[in-house]
């Protein structure tokens, strides 16, 4: 049932673009991080805060987008992702699903966005192979744009609903689970881009946030019949920090929300662009906790009062800046590892997705040598890049975790002048007991005292760079360390830190 409230909520406008026009727009902004850091001799004390969340194998995944290869039955591959361990892997990934011929485990025929010339191999049973090595549960993401080579329409919804639960259904034959299904991918956007031959895709297939609620009911419906017990979640929107956005996405929410019936969750994305070269390692690393302030205030307040979970199916770093100066280094790292810290710290949020899962250095693990491109350095192929250095060992503390809550820090250093604090970090509850995991986003140590979580003798593992700029290309890029402590421990500039018992 929809409350007023809601509703309202909804109507309000939402500030846009604010962040992207000083931290990370043309201007950049410059800190001052000697001025508002704590200094290293100065003991902050860690101590648990607000509400105690439940951890399930399923909080954290990948969105499976693999149109590079290798398969996702290739042996050297499946090492990677039984050792990386998601609890969910999202297919067949993002844009593609929209395209997808679920039969022919490959785009629809015709030529598609994201559609590389040559095909790879994704078909069920190959997946399947892949997900069983990492021990994961699928995230079937439904092809609610296109049918037969073509976008469809109000008049074909119920073709293109039966047309997906029959690969619904042939994926329960190969023994994958049909638990989490989600409605399509970004169609509060009028196409894949603003231009081009696609750029009305979406917008043809669901002219208006109405016509994609009422038509998704029957899907809702008809998924809950066919699979008791799936999880469907509707395609919301985050809508803050987007310079021109579109009305179709500043209204999805308000429109979509009161008509839709039956759905669990909705899905959101967090791939948070970056615009300005010469911005300050602080103001690019505080942009996760500004910009998830605004997303609590405005989307994630209007979802808890209609009572929905929240899906982050992709969140990422997008580099737009000349050169993607940025995307790779340690830095890169340090920013997903702070968005996922700050997802899995807030209980509406119950399944946060690293956007992707094998490429580039977008992804958490290397596709080639050309992981940063022509002219950039070698990559090691199936290494883990800087996003999958730290997003894999986030990954394993939370598959050890029954519960989580988040830590406070006092006296709590500042993040330059940016607004943003510079640690951020839970306590776990694991069969070992308590287990610390923290981000120190700053270029200053930290001496850290967590006596009030973590009594008695400490083993502390940190993983570094030698730089914020240095550009992960694999085995020998990071530095981890690992020490004993007793209640107060040292955590390096630019760290991850997994502090135990």
């Amino acid at each position: 049932m929809r409350i007023t409230t809601a509703r309202a909520l909804a109507a309000l406008p939402v500030t846009c673009a604010c962040l992207l026009t000083t931290a990370f727009g043309v201007t950049g902004v410059r800190t001052n991080l000697a001025s508002t850091a704590v200094k290293a001799s100065t003991a902050v004390k860690a101590a648990p805060t607000g509400p105690v969340r439940t951890v399930t194998p399923t909080l954290l995944g990948l969105n499976g987008v693999n149109t590079t290869g290798p398969q996702w039955d290739n042996s050297p591959f499946d090492s990677v992702l039984k050792k990386f361990a998601p609890g969910v892997i999202r297919y067949p990934g993002g844009t593609a699903a929209n395209y997808w011929s679920w039969p022919d485990g490959w785009f629809q025929p015709g030529e598609w966005p994201g559609e590389p010339a040559k095909a790879v191999n994704d078909t069920l049973p190959v997946f399947g192979t892949g997900l069983a090595a990492a021990g994961a549960v699928p995230l079937f993401d439904l092809n609610t744009v296109t049918i037969n080579g073509a976008i469809g329409s109000a008049a074909e919804n119920t073709a293109m609903l039966d047309q997906q639960l029959q690969a619904l259904q042939s994926a329960a034959g190969d023994g994958l689970p049909v638990k989490m299904v989600e409605l399509g991918n970004e169609l509060y956007q009028s196409g894949y881009i603003s231009t081009g031959p696609d750029g009305q895709d979406y917008a043809e297939r669901f002219p208006s946030a109405a016509d994609y609620a009422t038509q998704m009911n029957a899907w809702i419906s008809a998924l809950h019949t066919a699979f008791p017990g799936v999880k469907v979640a509707a395609v919301a929107t985050d809508a803050n920090d987007v310079p021109g956005i579109a009305p179709r996405r500043n209204t999805w929410n308000a429109s979509v929300l009161p008509l839709l019936k039956g759905e669990d969750a909705v899905t959101i994305h967090d791939n948070l662009r970056v615009y300005d070269a010469s911005s300050s390692p602080a103001a690019v690393l505080a942009y996760p906790y500004l910009h998830f302030q605004k997303l609590k205030a405005h989307e994630l307040a209007l979802f808890q009062s209609d009572q929905l979970p929240v899906w982050v199916t992709e969140f990422n770093l997008a580099d737009q800046t000349q050169g993607h100066v940025f995307q790779g280094t340690w830095l890169h790292g340090l920013f997903v590892a702070a968005q996922a810290l700050l997802f899995t710290g807030d209980p509406d949020i119950t399944y946060a997705g690293l956007d992707a899962t094998i490429g580039t250095t977008l992804a958490p693990i290397f596709s080639s040598t050309r992981g940063f491109g022509s002219g950039g350095p070698a990559t090691v192929p199936l290494a883990l890049s800087a996003a999958g250095t730290t997003m894999s060992m986030i990954q394993a503390a939370f598959h050890r975790a029954s519960a989580a809550q988040v830590l406070s820090f006092t006296p709590s250093p500042a993040l330059g002048t940016t607004g943003a604090p510079a640690l951020l970090g839970q306590v776990l509850t694991t069969q070992g007991g308590p287990e610390v995991l923290l981000a120190n986003l700053s270029s200053q140590p930290v001496t850290l005292d967590v006596s009030a979580v973590l009594p008695g003798a400490l083993t502390v593992t940190q993983v570094t760079a030698p730089s914020i700029t240095t550009k992960v290309t694999g085995p020998g890029s990071t530095e981890t360390s690992t020490s004993a402590a007793t209640g107060t421990v040292q955590i390096e500039p630019y760290a991850l830190a997994d502090i135990s018992g």
